[in-house]
């Protein structure tokens, strides 16, 4: 109602049913039927047009969208973390279960907070103080973490400079930005990118993605140089990229 609309195009689970505080006593209650239960409530009743869900692996996505189909609802989408800098954790698995149940697969953090765009330069995140800055530039050049929540951890010397070096070569070589080849290289392995924009600049160049594809060579050069870095992308601060902070700390989901 406070949408001021009858029902919403897609409504979505945000994540399974991972917090459990007394798990470190044994004790878990963990619920995702009626959470899938609810989604199907919501279809039928015409208050969601479509449902899905968001940062399941193969195994729960497989029963999500058994569950759903005994009720007559097909289960449309799974929200999860993936770029060049999130292949591993079971992403990548992840869209391949989603392309045969036939279950669009969006992909959040496509540009890993910038990372991935070539715009984001040590220069510009140099001196400052807030967290985000900090790991970002962390991500970018390399160095020892610290404090808490320490999200981004130690990074190893030099970044992720030589993967940002292909990104930069390949863009230059077919007339793209990088951020249009890491969009277009997601939606090569079969996902859907969810970018977010700040400028109508940012929204022209995150549309130029589309209409085209990468060759099969040049994805095969960034797959190299993203299995080159010894680490992932696991967001900043307290936006992080496979866990969700809630009161008394963090708890992580795993895609596989």
């Amino acid at each position: 109602a406070r949408l001021g609309r009858e029902s919403v195009d897609l409504m979505q689970v945000h994540m399974p049913d991972i917090i459990q505080p007394f798990a470190a006593f044994g004790v878990e209650n963990r619920r995702e039927e009626a959470h899938w239960d609810g989604l199907a409530e919501c279809y039928h009743e015409g208050l969601a047009k479509n449902v899905g869900v968001s940062n399941y692996g193969p195994t729960l996505l497989a029963r999500c969208h058994e569950h759903l189909a005994k009720r007559g609802v097909l289960l449309a989408s799974n929200q999860i973390h993936f770029n060049l800098l999130y292949r591993r954790q079971g992403s990548l698995r992840t869209v391949e279960a989603c392309k045969e149940l036939g279950i669009a697969c969006l992909a959040y953090y496509p540009l890993a907070m910038g990372l991935l765009s070539g715009k984001l330069t040590p220069s510009a995140l140099r001196g400052k103080t807030d967290t985000r800055s900090v790991e970002l530039l962390r991500y970018l050049e390399g160095g020892k973490g610290g404090g808490w929540p320490n999200t981004a951890g130690d990074i190893p010397e030099g970044g992720i400079r030589t993967l940002l070096i292909a990104l930069e070569e390949v863009a230059t070589r077919i007339g793209r930005t990088p951020a249009q080849v890491s969009l277009n290289w997601i939606m090569c392995k079969g996902a859907i990118p969810i970018p977010g924009a700040k400028s109508v600049l940012q929204v022209r160049d995150n549309a130029g993605a589309l209409g085209w594809r990468l060759s099969k060579e040049d994805v095969t050069v960034l797959d190299v140089a993203a299995d080159v870095l010894e680490f992932e992308f696991r967001g900043s601060g307290f936006q992080t990229a496979d866990s969700k902070f809630v009161g008394y700390g963090f708890e992580r989901w795993r895609l596989d």
